[in-house]
């Protein structure tokens, strides 16, 4: 992995041959799994549930093989759920990064959207502009820029297209439900997608210098009157397959020789 971010990533697709994915939820990440064929590689580290998958996309006659892994946090064992959020996330993302060497990250999964930056139910979005925290409030000088975060999303647009995405703003935090001080955060912003790893995979990312995307499709729409809670839980499996089908275009637009 090179430690030297190019301030753009033209001519990225030629150098990468190994994709790592990271999904917060197996439910968001296992129709991928089962598209690909991959198989279960077991614990990245015996302490801890972050689990991972891997194989090769052939490249057919015309295309090139791909190296590509999975990884989830894996399950709690202490309150049997996905562990979500920025921590696990984090944690799961360096081990696979240091045991499969990718040379692209990418953070795949759903995401609460808001309608007055145009999103809607099933829209898939690519992290453009910077990737924010909307939650680490540190009120001190040499801290507060730290904590809102401000990392670059180096977007390549024929990536884009291939993944029939929109690009949009993405802000990170560990709650589900913002308080009305993130609410004003994501109006100020204009913030698209909201969400619970990608700042935190972009930073740690942008220290390994490996190339970074994050994929968020969105479940809930955060300024609507329906309660997010209901809305993700509806809508779940059916935005996670249109994700997989966009991750799919990615792959095949990733194994076409330039």
């Amino acid at each position: 992995m090179s430690t030297d971010i190019r301030s753009d990533i033209e001519g990225m697709k030629a150098e990468v041959q190994r994709i790592g994915f990271i999904f917060a939820m197996r439910a968001e990440g296992q129709g991928l799994i089962d598209r690909l064929g991959l198989t279960e590689q077991g614990r990245l580290d015996p302490d801890l549930p972050a689990c991972w998958v891997s194989g090769r996309v052939e490249g057919g006659s015309s295309g090139r093989d791909l190296e590509v892994a999975i990884v989830f946090a894996g399950e709690d064992p202490y309150h049997g759920c996905d562990r979500i959020g920025t921590l696990p996330a984090t944690m799961a993302a360096y081990l696979l990064c240091r045991r499969f060497r990718p040379d692209l990250l990418v953070n795949a999964g759903t995401c609460g959207g808001f309608q007055r930056e145009g999103a809607s139910i099933g829209a898939v979005y690519v992290g453009g502009g910077d990737f924010l925290f909307h939650d680490r409030r540190i009120p001190l000088p040499e801290f507060e820029a730290f904590g809102i975060g401000r990392i670059p999303a180096i977007v390549d647009e024929p990536m884009r297209m291939a993944l029939g995405a929109e690009s949009g703003i993405i802000s990170t935090g560990d709650s589900f439900a913002p308080t009305a001080e993130e609410q004003s955060f994501f109006e100020r912003e204009r913030v698209t997608c909201k969400e619970m790893e990608a700042a935190s995979l972009a930073s740690l990312s942008r220290d390994l210098g490996v190339h970074f995307l994050a994929v968020k499709a969105v479940t809930d729409l955060v300024d609507h009157p329906e309660p997010e809670a209901s809305a993700f839980a509806r809508n779940l499996n059916r935005v996670s397959q249109i994700l997989v089908e966009r991750l799919i275009n990615l792959l095949e637009w990733m194994k076409v020789r330039e």
